[in-house]
C-alpha cells in the first residue's frame, strides 16, 4: 500500500553536474570532433554524453527517459533557470525547486539527442532540503550549445515531467581585452589574469533593469556589487520585487575593485544573474591587476558601535572624502584578532555606497560574550582605506532575546511576507505562488497566515493558506487546521509549519523565512 507522505515545501536543489574527459576515444573523422587537439562539438550528443561523468549515477543505454508520472502524483518543477551560459573548463551550477508527495530521491539526466541517459542519485538528508552535487564543463568542448533534459523522481518513484535546460558554451576570456555582455539567464565568464599580484577593476552599466554581479576565485567570493555569496548557492531571483539594490542587484553604471593574489588561482570567475523573466541587457570590462599607485585612498572613519547585545550590533561610520575617484564600496569589517581586513569574510557592505558622509549598518551573527575588534572601510580605484579601530564585547549568552514577530520576511524561493498583528500578508511570490496569481486564485497584499496568537516567547500559532490542485493547476486556496510560528533563537528568521487536508489526504509542511 502506498503511504501519504507529506507535501514538503520548496526543496531548493542545487544540482551540479561533472564532466570529464573520456581519454580513451579517439576522434574520428566521421564526427564533429578535431582530430589534433581533441575538440568536441556540443552539438554531437552521443559524443559529449560519453565524456560525461555524474558522480554516483547509473548509465543506462537506452534512448528514451522513463515515462512521467500522472500529473496528481508526479513531482512538480516549480522554478530553475531555462538558460546558463558558461566557459569551457568550469563548474556548472542548475538551480531547481521540486515539490513532492515523498522526498526527491535523484533525477534523470540526458543531453537532448543521445543514445544513453543517467540516474543521478540526490541526497535530501541536509537541512532545508538543500543538496549538492559536483558539476564540471570540460575543457575541449568547444562553443556552442547543447540542451540537458531532467526528470525528478521521489521515493514513490513518481516521475516529473521534463525539465530542459539550455546550456551555451563559450571560451575564457582576457583581462583588460573583452567586453562581455548578455541578457537574461544566469552568465559565467572564466578571465585568464596574469601572475601579478593587485587590484582588477570591473566597469559595468546594468542599464534600467537591475542585476547583480558575482566574483569568485576557486569558488570563493572576492568582490560583486553586493555582499558574500555562496557560489552553489548562486541563481537568479525568483522574483524581481525581490531583487533589491541591498541584496547586489543594480540599475546602473558604475564599477568596482577587488583584491586579486595569483596564489589562489590565475582564473577568476565572473557571473551576472538577474530576476527572473527580468529582461535584462548589460555589459562590462575586466581589467588586468594594477597597483593604481597614481591614485589617492579615501578618507575613512570609524565612529562608534552601539546598541551591542548577545549577537547583534550597530556600527556607525563616515566617509569623509573620496579623494576623487568613485566610492565602489564601503562598509565594516571585525574579527576577534586586531586589524581586520576586508579579505576576510567578515565583513558587510553598504549596498547604496552613495556619496560622503555618515552610514550606518546593523550586523548580526555575532557570538555572545566574545570581544571584537571592528573597522570601517572604503574602497575607491586606488585601493581600500580604513578608519580606526574599536573594540566591543557582545552582551553573555544567557540574556533572553525579545522576540518581535511584527516586520518583513522573505522565503528564499521568493515568497515574502509583511507580518502585523494576527496577520501576515503576501508582498511577493515564488513561482507557485505566482501561478496561482496568474490563475486569479490571489493576489500580492492577500492574506497568506491570519489568527496569529502568542503562545511563548518565541512561539505562536496561526492559521496558514494553501493551494488546492487539480491536475497540477490551482483551482482554490485553503486554510490549515493547525499551524504554528516558531522563531530562532537570534530574532532573525521564522519557520512556518502548518497541516492542512486536501481531497482527503493530509498535507503539512514547513517554511524558514528570514528577517528583512
Amino acid at each position: 500500500m502506498k503511504k501519504n507522505l507529506p507535501l514538503f515545501t520548496v526543496l531548493i536543489f542545487i544540482l551540479t553536474l561533472v564532466f570529464s574527459c573520456n581519454t580513451e576515444d579517439a576522434a574520428g573523422p566521421d564526427n564533429n570532433s578535431d582530430d589534433e587537439d581533441g575538440i568536441i562539438s556540443p552539438s554531437n550528443a552521443d559524443e559529449l554524453s560519453e565524456i560525461l561523468v555524474f558522480r554516483n549515477s547509473e548509465v543506462i543505454n537506452e534512448s528514451a527517459l522513463p515515462q512521467s508520472s500522472s500529473p496528481s502524483e508526479a513531482p512538480v518543477v516549480s522554478h530553475f533557470d531555462k538558460s546558463v551560459s558558461y566557459n569551457a573548463g568550469s563548474k556548472i551550477y542548475i538551480p531547481v525547486d521540486v515539490a513532492a508527495l515523498s522526498e526527491i530521491d535523484g533525477v534523470y539526466i540526458q543531453v537532448e539527442g543521445a543514445s544513453q541517459y543517467f540516474d543521478v542519485p540526490i541526497n535530501t538528508t541536509t537541512s532545508n532540503g538543500t543538496v549538492s552535487v559536483p558539476f564540471t564543463l570540460p575543457s575541449e568542448v568547444e562553443e556552442g550549445t547543447f540542451v540537458l533534459i531532467l526528470k525528478f523522481y521521489d521515493s514513490d518513484k513518481n516521475i516529473s515531467l521534463s525539465t530542459e535546460v539550455i546550456i551555451t558554451v563559450t571560451k575564457p576570456s582576457k583581462c583588460g581585452v573583452t567586453k562581455v555582455s548578455g541578457g537574461e539567464g544566469l552568465t559565467s565568464n572564466l578571465f585568464e589574469v596574469p601572475n601579478t599580484v593587485g587590484q582588477i577593476k570591473i566597469s559595468y552599466d546594468t542599464y534600467n533593469v537591475k542585476d547583480k554581479i558575482d566574483v569568485f576565485q576557486n569558488g570563493t567570493w572576492i568582490g560583486g556589487t553586493g555582499q558574500i555569496t555562496e557560489r552553489n548557492t548562486l541563481r537568479k531571483a525568483a522574483d524581481c520585487i525581490v531583487a533589491t539594490e541591498s541584496k547586489g542587484y543594480v540599475g546602473k553604471e558604475s564599477e568596482f575593485l577587488f583584491n586579486y593574489n595569483p596564489d589562489y588561482g590565475t582564473n577568476i570567475e565572473v557571473v551576472v544573474s538577474g530576476c527572473e523573466d527580468g529582461g535584462t541587457k548589460w555589459e562590462y570590462t575586466f581589467s588586468c591587476p594594477t597597483e593604481n599607485e597614481e591614485n589617492e585612498l579615501p578618507a575613512v572613519n570609524t565612529l562608534e558601535v552601539s546598541s551591542i547585545e548577545n549577537n547583534t550590533v550597530v556600527a556607525v561610520g563616515d566617509l569623509i572624502s573620496d579623494n576623487g575617484s568613485a566610492i565602489t564600496a564601503r562598509g565594516f569589517v571585525w574579527s576577534t584578532s586586531p586589524n581586520p581586513t576586508i579579505a576576510l569574510s567578515t565583513k558587510i557592505i553598504d549596498g547604496s555606497a552613495a556619496g560622503d558622509g555618515i552610514f550606518v549598518l546593523g550586523i548580526n551573527g555575532l557570538s555572545a560574550n566574545t570581544t571584537y575588534y571592528l573597522r570601517a572601510f572604503a574602497t575607491n580605484s586606488a585601493g581600500t582605506a580604513y578608519g580606526t579601530e574599536v573594540t566591543f564585547t557582545t552582551t553573555g549568552g544567557d540574556n533572553t532575546p525579545s522576540f518581535e514577530l511584527d516586520g518583513t520576511w522573505l522565503h528564499s524561493s521568493g515568497t515574502g511576507l509583511i507580518i502585523s498583528g494576527t496577520t501576515g500578508v503576501f508582498y511577493s511570490f515564488n513561482s507557485n505562488w505566482q501561478d496561482a496569481a496568474d490563475h486569479g486564485i490571489v493576489s500580492l497584499g492577500d492574506t497568506k497566515i491570519k489568527d496569529i496568537s502568542k503562545v511563548s516567547d518565541n512561539k505562536w500559532t496561526c492559521l496558514e493558506l494553501w493551494t488546492r490542485r487539480t491536475n497540477g493547476v490551482p483551482v482554490e486556496t485553503v486554510w490549515s487546521y493547525e499551524g504554528d510560528i516558531t522563531m530562532s533563537e537570534d530574532g532573525n528568521s521564522i519557520t512556518i509549519g502548518s497541516n492542512v487536508m486536501i481531497d482527503g489526504i493530509s498535507n503539512g509542511g514547513s517554511q524558514v523565512f528570514v528577517r528583512q
